[in-house]
């Protein structure tokens, strides 16, 4: 994939830069685990920079090691280290925008990192989303898909890159309007059948919907790849059977799963015992669950599953519920459905 285009399009399309902005653009070389891919997200970064410029703005890059960052949260932990907000003031101020391209990139350092050192080095997330948006800045999270992501997901690693790179490669113009043609079609009624492989499950929609299309509009704080359209369900009157594609958890993923929902709980699963930890997906399962959020994805760019939620996500005509449960986890129902109103028209088709 060509790097060149994708930096242009998020720079024009999403950034929508103007002459004389500073984008100041982070990334880590990789040197907590032997992948012989250190330098793995220099290619786009320097792409991003050069893009900056020749769109007559300024870049200013912000290069950290993996290892460095870890060490951040395992040794500088006292309480003279805290960052305070004037600290990150300062660093608020000294660009427009931010581009980090290393978010979420390796999930396995962190398991070695305590708890406590996580709350003296971070800002809560409420305050550092409510400081960007009071100093009007924007913040860009493209969490680059590395060999260290795939391992801890246990995906193949060149079909994470590939989905990735591809559904950053959208026309952001055209996905914006249809998601809100869809928003406005979806929006005629509440009560909607989601169908799967001949399962029936009966939704009815609370709350405002939300879409996210690539737009920093809504949001200080925005993360590609993006597409997708969302809205709240109400538990008790979700009922009926579904067959899910894909469940997601954690790193964990299952396919080809049926549930039996009864008033918003599950009440009966049926899988694959073949399948790695369906006792651990069985018992999570059998949680209560506090909320649930229907998402419709609606990017064409996105080809095959990787098997990373976050990607499958956003594909075209993909439709997942995002279950919120007792202990605070999330768990995603996945799959390629049909979406049925009162008429038994697909709004999927549309």
């Amino acid at each position: 994939m060509d790097y060149s285009t994708i930096a242009i399009k998020i720079i024009k399309g999403i950034i929508k830069l103007i002459p004389g902005q500073t984008v100041s653009i982070s990334a880590e070389i990789l040197n907590v685990f032997d992948f012989n891919e250190a330098l793995v997200k220099i290619p786009f970064l320097e792409e991003l920079a050069i893009q900056v410029r020749k769109h007559h703005g300024i870049p200013i890059i912000d290069l950290s090691t993996e290892n460095l960052h870890k060490r951040f949260f395992e040794e500088v932990t006292d309480e003279n280290n805290l960052l305070s907000l004037a600290i990150f003031h300062k660093w608020l101020d000294s660009a427009d925008y931010f581009i980090d391209l290393s978010w979420r990139s390796n999930p396995l350092f962190y398991k070695s990192i305590p708890e406590i050192a996580f709350r003296k080095v971070n800002i809560p997330t409420d305050i550092y989303m409510q400081k960007i948006a009071e100093k009007n800045k924007k913040l860009l999270l493209l969490g680059y898909p590395t060999k260290s992501l795939a391992k801890y997901l246990d995906v193949d690693q060149e079909v994470l890159k590939k989905t990735y790179l591809s559904s950053l490669n959208v026309d952001y113009h055209l996905l914006k309007k249809n998601c809100l043609i869809f928003d406005g079609i979806i929006k005629k009624q509440k009560k909607y059948h989601l169908i799967c492989e001949n399962r029936v499950l009966n939704i009815e929609l609370v709350s405002k919907s939300k879409c996210f299309y690539g737009d920093f509009y809504q949001e200080p704080i925005l993360y590609l790849p993006t597409g997708y359209w969302q809205q709240e369900v109400d538990l008790e009157q979700l009922s009926g059977m579904i067959y899910a594609n894909q469940i997601y958890f954690d790193q964990h993923y299952w396919k080809n799963v049926q549930l039996v929902f009864k008033n918003g709980s599950i009440i009966d699963l049926e899988t694959d015992n073949q399948q790695k930890n369906t006792t651990l997906l069985r018992v999570e399962l059998a949680q209560k669950i506090n909320s649930c959020l229907l998402v419709v994805g609606l990017n064409d760019s996105v080809g095959q599953r990787s098997f990373y939620s976050l990607f499958d996500l956003i594909k075209s005509q993909n439709v997942s519920l995002i279950l919120n449960t007792s202990k605070g986890n999330i768990v995603v129902l996945s799959e390629t459905a049909s979406l049925l109103n009162e008429n038994d028209v697909n709004l999927l088709n549309n």
